[in-house]
């Protein structure tokens, strides 16, 4: 630090307060030694501030702290309405900043949501449709035949069964019209 009176005036504050380095203190306490205008400016903001601090002790001496304090201690037990204490939880999520980010983490869950509906057909929106079986008939080469298909356990079933239809036709018997339960 090259040393000047200009230097030295502006640092002065800060080295009688010890704000500055030690390096940069030891070099400004030489200046202010060897230079009669320093030292003079040294001595002026010495005696402000013996004056400064003798009018602040002397002033707080006079202001009652212990009220002050009793209304900080009060504040801080105070138990704040369950309302205040929520609004002051959420408040943050309600930053420009953070509603910025809601917007695409809002697209990517309702994308998530939607795939997962395309590629697990038996999830509907968490609801049990419960158990649903879909029977189809396909013609085999002649025989007769019935395909069951159950999604929630994924099991088929593949029935080949004659018709009782083309029995009764051959037999001559005629069909009954109730069920043959």
């Amino acid at each position: 630090m090259k040393t000047n009176c200009e230097t030295v005036n502006n640092s002065l504050g800060a080295w009688l307060d010890g704000e500055l380095g030690h390096a940069d203190a030891e070099e400004i306490r030489r200046h202010v030694e060897g230079c009669p205008s320093c030292s003079g400016e040294r001595r002026r903001l010495e005696r402000v501030q013996v004056v400064l601090s003798g009018v602040l002790e002397t002033e707080a001496s006079r202001v009652a702290f212990e009220p002050f304090w009793d209304g900080v201690r009060r504040r801080i037990s105070e138990e704040r309405p369950r309302q205040a204490r929520l609004w002051e939880w959420a408040r943050p999520a309600f930053y420009p900043q953070r509603i910025a980010w809601a917007v695409p983490v809002a697209i990517v869950f309702l994308l998530a949501i939607f795939s997962l509906v395309q590629y697990a057909p038996g999830w509907r929106w968490g609801v049990n449709r419960g158990n649903v079986a879909a029977v189809d008939s396909i013609d085999g080469h002649g025989f007769n035949v019935a395909v069951l298909r159950e999604s929630k356990t994924k099991t088929t079933v593949i029935w080949l069964f004659e018709s009782q239809e083309e029995d009764d036709e051959a037999s001559g018997e005629p069909t009954a019209k109730d069920p043959a339960f």
